[in-house]
């Protein structure tokens, strides 16, 4: 799908927790980040967390110049969540 996108001239990115597997089906610009699978936009109810990589995802796809960019992105699962969600 985002080959399709990306051919009609819109730019996408992928947010993943794990950027080399990811990286191997060759999407266009990839978002990594140090959360665990099924919680990548942050924890449950914390909805400045939440928006805060959702942001940061896009603030990267407009400074990104073409297709094969990798990010990591600065956001590390707290200490405090370890107990709900293994990293």
């Amino acid at each position: 799908m985002q080959r399709g996108i990306e051919a009609a001239g819109i730019s996408t990115i992928t947010l993943s927790a794990i950027p080399d597997l990811t990286a191997a089906v060759s999407v266009p610009r990839l978002a990594a980040i140090e959360h665990p699978l099924g919680y990548l936009l942050g924890q449950p109810g914390d909805r400045e967390g939440q928006t805060a990589v959702l942001r940061a995802t896009l603030q990267t796809l407009a400074g990104m110049t073409g297709p094969g960019s990798v990010v990591h992105l600065p956001f590390e699962w707290p200490a405090s969540a370890r107990k709900c969600c293994a990293v």
